[in-house]
């Protein structure tokens, strides 16, 4: 009996189309390639959307954070709020509260450097793994649609050490025609280290193609063993946004801070890496912070681009106000930390460098474009299996 196709998933966090779509990249495995828009903001946000077919505004997930007191995971914040500034700036004291939180929050968040205060306010989007099935209740994702068909499905995601993920993915691969424990329907990889190391050393380091290169040769390899052993695969690549270098550091923090308003008094904020959200007690400080920031290099989002980006949330849990910087331009400092990076994303989805990407051995429909046109085409391919199946089972029962 012939072995039904293989489906490869592999999500590759911050590959944008500019980076790797007009090169030979994995160009004779993958010739069905797409640059694929994406929304605004970073993976917290782009991915869901991607894994479920949805917008933010329909599945909750946008950016990291969220103010909801009532909610908050980190209710110890207010203590620690209080303790002597050396406890407050501690690592191990961070890492304390994170596995704290981690007990009721099973998907990613990071602390980084979010002020105690004002992480005690703060929820974050992604409560559930979402890389199972399961996690957005009620719109479901890739993974549901998996479950739901009954296919053998082995993930790799940012639970486990990249290297290690890297390697047993491999191995599974290559042992894709096999008949072993580590026989699959589907392999899905998540790698987030392209992403970090563009974050250090820019999107066209030496360290950062070495990585492509080393990934480009394991899909290689593992697809050429998995046919040879006869069994098809059908694989695609694809990304969650693009990643662009940083040319200028914006302090939107000392503009604010220069208005004399009290934050948390006439004001909340979160200060993101490109964009600072900000939530008004009252319309004096909402005119005062607009008149503040004019003249910086970017621009307060219209109600209209909250629509268009698909972020338009009627309880405002994301901010009153949203002021993203342009293009290559960097919150220094941020609640993201005091270090400044090389390169970073999270700009205006128009622009080239947001872009993400989807290379596939398999055909493209002409109407596939964005990132939340992901699902419906994973849904065809598992259509196609199916009915490959269905009419191999006929043909054998005939014969």
């Amino acid at each position: 009996m012939t072995p039904s196709p293989l489906i490869v998933i592999v999500l590759v966090d911050a590959l944008g189309w500019d980076r790797v779509g007009p090169t030979d990249f994995l160009g004779e495995e993958l010739p069905h390639r797409r640059p694929l828009d994406t929304v605004l903001g970073f993976s917290a946000g782009a991915i869901p959307a991607l894994l479920s077919g949805t917008w933010p505004s329909e599945n909750g997930h946008w950016v990291m954070y969220h103010r909801d007191p009532a909610k908050s995971p980190f209710g110890l914040a207010r203590v620690i709020a209080l303790l002597p500034a050396r406890a407050r700036r501690s690592w191990r004291v961070r890492q304390w509260t994170k596995r704290q939180a981690a007990r009721t929050v099973k998907g990613y968040f990071d602390l980084y450097e979010v002020p105690w205060n004002e992480l005690a306010d703060l929820d974050v989007c992604e409560r559930e793994n979402l890389f199972a099935p399961g996690a957005l209740d009620g719109i479901g994702t890739i993974f549901d649609d998996l479950r739901e068909q009954r296919m053998t499905t082995r993930i790799w995601d940012w639970r486990t050490d990249d290297d290690t993920n890297e390697q047993t993915f491999a191995r599974a691969l290559a042992a894709a025609a096999g008949d072993g424990d580590e026989r699959a329907d589907v392999l899905f990889y998540y790698t987030p280290s392209v992403d970090a190391l563009m974050h250090a050393h820019g999107t066209q380091a030496p360290v950062v193609a070495e990585r492509l290169a080393r990934l480009e040769a394991t899909l290689r390899r593992g697809l050429a063993q998995a046919r040879a052993g006869g069994r098809e695969v059908w694989c695609m690549l694809t990304s969650d946004h693009g990643m662009t270098d940083v040319v200028e550091h914006v302090d939107v923090m000392a503009r604010v801070h220069a208005t004399g308003l009290v934050r948390g008094r006439d004001y909340h904020a979160f200060y993101d890496s490109t964009m600072a959200r900000f939530w008004f007690r009252g319309p004096l400080a909402k005119d005062a912070i607009t008149r503040a920031l004019a003249g910086l290099p970017g621009r307060f989002l219209t109600t209209s681009d909250e629509e268009r980006f698909g972020i338009l949330f009627p309880d405002r849990r994301y901010g009153d106000a949203i002021f993203l910087l342009e293009e290559g331009r960097l919150l220094v400092p941020s609640y993201m930390g005091s270090a400044p990076v090389a390169a970073m994303h999270g700009y205006d989805p128009a622009v080239s460098s947001s872009r993400a990407l989807l290379l596939s051995n398999r055909p493209l429909p002409s109407d596939l474009s964005h990132v939340v046109d992901f699902r419906a085409f994973f849904g065809t391919q598992l259509a196609a299996r199916r009915a490959g199946l269905s009419a191999r089972l006929v043909r054998e029962a005939s014969a």
